[in-house]
């Protein structure tokens, strides 16, 4: 697992959204509303969601798959929208939970996996946001295209964004390690760190993989993927797996450090299917 290079599509044994110690790093970083490392900055927040309001009806039924602390459910459920939330983290979740009952809301939280479990029917919104959709491998994202065809309703829209090809200027491949004789993000004692970035140009996607070393432990790997797309490639993405692109926005997201702002907004709404009649 150590000497030999992250292969295209591997997924680890470990995830930073599950894993007891790092989760806990995730849900902080998720809550500081002044950068963009989990969750993005408040402002641009509550820019998406002055954009994504404008695509729904009012008081309309909506999912957010991936919903994390219910940064946006809970500004959804503020303003008149049923909606419903799943995420694979339970502390996150836990967070969600007890902030919708301080604030009065009521969201249904549900901790699942989104590609392996059910996420329901009859949604006038499904909402992916934080570029999850290019974080799936191509076999993951023809089941989750599938899941949320079925999950919308006739007339409802899927709203997702993705990384352009702009990722590549903020993403450089790499094999390095370090030694930490602290505690910090990874682990709360010494360890050694193991790291890998590479670029997979015909795939247009980057594989990151940390490993964690640490005295009586066994190596714990973390391996998580970021798809870049063209306007014309994520159109034909949706064209092949059931849906039509409704439309495309560029300038929700603001220049920021953490990671790419070269992002994309995708609007889209499930294809027609005629019925069929026997004569």
């Amino acid at each position: 697992m150590i000497l030999n290079e992250l292969k295209l599509y591997h997924r680890s044994g470990h995830f930073i959204w599950t894993d007891e110690y790092i989760s806990n790093n995730m849900l902080d970083a998720h809550l500081d509303f002044g950068n963009d490392a989990a969750s993005r900055n408040i402002k641009t927040i509550g820019k998406t969601i002055d954009w994504i309001i404008k695509k729904i009806p009012k008081g309309g039924k909506v999912l957010d798959l991936g919903c994390g602390p219910g940064l946006y459910a809970s500004l959804l459920a503020k303003m008149g929208y049923l909606v419903t939330g799943i995420d694979i983290s339970q502390r996150s979740l836990s967070y969600a939970r007890k902030k919708a009952i301080e604030d009065n809301l009521q969201i249904d939280y549900h901790c699942a996996d989104y590609i392996k479990d059910d996420i329901g029917i009859g949604y006038d919104a499904v909402l992916c946001i934080y570029c999850d959709f290019g974080a799936l491998t191509p076999l993951e994202q023809y089941i989750f295209l599938k899941k949320v065809n079925c999950a919308l309703s006739d007339e409802g829209i899927f709203i997702f964004d993705v990384f352009k090809t702009g990722l590549c200027e903020n993403m450089h491949e790499t094999r390095n390690w370090h030694y930490s004789d602290e505690g910090g993000f990874w682990c709360d004692k010494p360890h050694f760190i193991l790291e890998e970035v590479k670029h997979f140009r015909d795939q247009k996607a980057w594989g990151s993989r940390t490993i964690i070393i640490q005295e009586g432990e066994s190596p714990r790997e973390y391996i998580t993927w970021d798809h870049y797309y063209t306007e014309d490639s994520i159109k034909e993405v949706l064209n092949n797996n059931g849906f039509i692109l409704l439309s495309i926005n560029n300038k929700l997201i603001a220049e920021n450090e953490f990671t790419s702002n070269d992002v994309m907004f995708i609007e889209a709404k499930k294809k027609k299917v005629l019925k069929e009649y026997s004569f």
